[in-house]
């Protein structure tokens, strides 16, 4: 086997991630993964069965030479956390602690209990120490692994990934009867891992496979993101303290403070004001002309009402079209104007208001091709119409009327709405379009790897 799969963990900030690397790579680059990926700064310590196999010092020993296997579990700490750790369980400070008062004085007393624990965890230590290996005590690796995947009632996507680093008792969670939602979150985050999962028929030993891989590519990629940013922040701080005045150095820090200022306004704004990154429905209104059902675009930024050429023609309306008025719209873009139909009676709960109507050509016409008819300014100013958002409601005060504007499922979703959504097709085309960036990605590496073939034949 040329690559081996390798979990790791950081017991303090329980972060786990898997990695795939070669038996021929060495533990100085196992620790510089294990860094990149758990965010950890500082010196790292890699223990395997709490016994210490690398460190920053570990040299070109490789994974194979130190008896690393695939599938491998290691727990990955701070070196000063280790240090800190092994000063707090040294003789000398449990000797300095104070005796618990005994249960005679009103005190409850555990030390049976303490005694038959640490006479356990002496027996289960010594084998270690008699063979010459070195054991430490580190919160949350002493404890035993679970073996049932850890849950609650409500959990979301990122607690089960986050709290079952073993990957088959995530993949038991996600064909689990009690969290239906997991599998759902995941369709909609990465349908393409989604489908992989669900082609296996509920086979969990081939879901993990999958997910393995998955997760290991994903690891790769952000380790080498996070590598490049972090060698560029230490090549810009050298150069800041060699120079102060370093133009590059001072480019890059300065745009590093404005991304975190605006990182920050954006965690505000997503804290206090979440409806501002959703999307806006535009304002619809139902009306009918001649009884034929039709919804209005209502836009008082647009100087005149405007029909396409294909609406007026299903309202049987182009008989009336005065081609005198011909010419050219102008805003947000350029279009053909027809003519203009003088009088069209838009019927609006049960009143008729007669309208002055400017002709499109569909083609180069509303600039949105969905866009049927738009009810502009000089209507709204004709009829003293209201635009009311407390209400959510057009007024016309004339007739003591109130059209509502349309909700999400009454428009279609060519304006916007969910009319007619077909959740099946969207994401069949979202899964499309992911394959066919794989592939994409697939190729440019099979040709950057055939490049440096053809570069080592022509270096021989």
């Amino acid at each position: 086997m040329s690559e081996i799969n390798i979990t790791i963990f950081h017991p303090t900030t329980s972060r786990t991630d898997a990695i795939s690397l070669p038996l021929s790579a060495t533990l100085s680059d196992l620790t510089s993964f294990a860094s990149a990926l758990l965010d950890l700064d500082g010196d790292i310590v890699i223990l395997r069965d709490r016994t210490k196999i690398a460190d920053a010092n570990s040299g070109d020993r490789t994974l194979e030479s130190a008896g690393i296997k695939d599938g491998e579990f290691l727990t990955v700490v701070r070196a000063n956390e280790l240090q800190s750790n092994n000063n707090g369980g040294s003789p000398a400070r449990q000797r300095a602690r104070p005796n618990p008062p005994p249960a005679a004085a009103g005190g409850l007393d555990f030390s049976n209990i303490l005694a038959a624990n640490n006479t356990s965890s002496a027996a289960a230590a010594a084998p270690s120490a008699a063979a010459g290996g070195l054991t430490f005590n580190i919160p949350g690796l002493s404890a035993p692994t679970p073996s049932q995947p850890i849950e609650w009632p409500g959990m979301n996507l990122d607690d089960a990934i986050s709290r079952n680093p073993n990957v088959t008792h995530l993949m038991t969670l996600f064909l689990s009867p009690n969290h239906p939602n997991l599998l759902k979150e995941l369709n909609y985050h990465n349908p393409t891992v989604y489908k992989k999962l669900i082609s296996t028929n509920r086979n969990i030993t081939q879901m993990s496979t999958i997910w393995r891989e998955t997760m290991m590519k994903s690891s790769v990629s952000r380790f080498l993101a996070l590598h490049e940013k972090q060698s560029k922040e230490r090549e810009m701080t050298s150069r800041l303290h060699t120079n102060p005045h370093d133009e590059e150095a001072n480019r890059y820090f300065g745009e590093k403070i404005r991304k975190e200022n605006v990182q920050r306004q954006y965690e505000q704004m997503m804290e206090e004001y979440p409806e501002s990154m959703g999307r806006v429905l535009m304002l619809y209104i139902n009306c009918s002309v001649k009884q034929k059902p039709l919804q209005v675009f209502v836009d008082s930024g647009a100087q005149m009402t405007i029909m396409s050429k294909c609406c007026a023609e299903r309202l049987g309306l182009l008989h009336l079209l005065d081609d005198r008025f011909e010419g050219t719209a102008v805003g947000v873009g350029t279009g053909k104007i027809l003519g203009k139909i003088h009088i069209v009676d838009l019927e609006i709960g049960g009143y008729a208001f007669p309208c002055s109507i400017t002709v499109i050509d569909s083609k180069e016409g509303l600039g949105d091709k969905n866009m049927d008819c738009l009810f502009g300014l000089d209507m709204l100013k004709r009829h003293r119409c209201c635009i009311d958002l407390g209400k959510n409601a057009l007024i016309f005060p004339s007739a003591g009327l109130e059209a509502p504007f349309l909700h999400e499922k009454d428009l279609p979703v060519e304006k916007g709405g969910t009319l007619g959504f077909d959740a099946e097709r969207e994401n069949a085309e979202i899964e499309a379009r992911w394959e066919e960036l794989e592939k994409k990605e697939m190729e440019g590496k099979s040709e950057n790897g055939k490049k440096g073939d053809d570069n080592m034949d022509e270096s021989k």
